[in-house]
């Protein structure tokens, strides 16, 4: 993979805009627990992303394990929750699948309120070549407003891409939903290896504009999903960085490469 460090000049410009208070780490990295310490950056939880972890003989551990990470963290003002994706299709076909999704995530989000957390990354469940754009976009709108009917006004939700090939189908996700507790997270690494070469993530960027509240950032050779550091791979990460700065409302950001302090340490302007 190509080195991408110093492609577009001086990162500083943007590093005082992104703070530690805005920066957070996926707890899936190696050095997560070191690097939230150390940085005095948040912590995205990804204990419950397997949805199994929430079966009743292995949620106690999972449970233990995301207190001390928040209490690490500073706070569950510190943390976000990244919900389980596991074969949850929210949009499916058969309403059984869906019944699945609406529980696995029901519990993920009673965990949220257990930890105090109010924010909650989750994956539309988008796939390609089995759903028509149309039928997904209007039974997802179904979905999380039914979700979203009981939760409180100060509860946040991410709705995340993942094999969504354009930005357009999120757009109309989140300008459907008009709800001001949900809003879009842009996985910038998903977005590079699964869109065409016209669509780079800066138009991404460019098309949700405010709608990104939170993003994910990882880096890969365009193709893969690699999770690699964001200063290891083919997306010139200063310039997706200058597009946020341009058209978005300063959104969070979870670094989400296998392994998180040289990338945190270079988005802080300390590399």
């Amino acid at each position: 993979m190509t080195d991408i460090k110093g492609t577009t000049g001086n990162l500083n410009t943007l590093a005082g805009e992104i703070d530690n208070r805005r920066l957070y780490a996926a707890t899936f990295a190696a050095d997560a627990a070191e690097t939230v310490r150390d940085l005095k950056i948040g912590a995205e939880l990804n204990h419950l992303c397997i949805s199994r972890r929430l079966d009743a003989d292995k949620y106690p551990l999972a449970l233990k394990e995301m207190k001390n990470q928040v209490e690490e963290a500073g706070g569950p003002e510190r943390v976000i929750m990244h919900g389980p994706f596991t074969e949850l299709c929210p949009a499916s076909i058969d309403h059984l699948a869906v019944e699945l999704a609406f529980l696995r995530l029901g519990q993920a989000y009673d965990s949220c309120v257990e930890l105090g957390v109010k924010r909650m990354v989750v994956h539309t469940g988008y796939m390609p070549l089995i759903y028509f754009k149309e039928w997904h976009l209007q039974r997802s709108l179904e979905f999380w407003k039914k979700f979203m009917a009981d939760k409180p006004a100060d509860f946040q939700l991410y709705i995340e891409n993942v094999f969504e090939d354009e930005p357009y189908m999120m757009k109309d996700l989140i300008d459907g939903l008009d709800d001001p507790r949900i809003s879009m997270c842009l996985d910038v690494g998903h977005a590079n290896a699964l869109t065409a070469d016209d669509m780079p993530v800066e138009k991404w960027i460019e098309v949700l504009g405010k709608r990104i509240h939170h993003m994910h950032l990882h880096n890969n050779d365009g193709k893969n999903d690699l999770h690699a550091p964001v200063t290891e791979g083919v997306m010139d990460m200063a310039s997706v960085l200058a597009a946020v700065a341009a058209e978005c409302d300063a959104p969070t950001m979870t670094i989400e490469s296998r392994t998180c302090r040289e990338s945190a340490e270079w988005i802080l302007g300390k590399r």
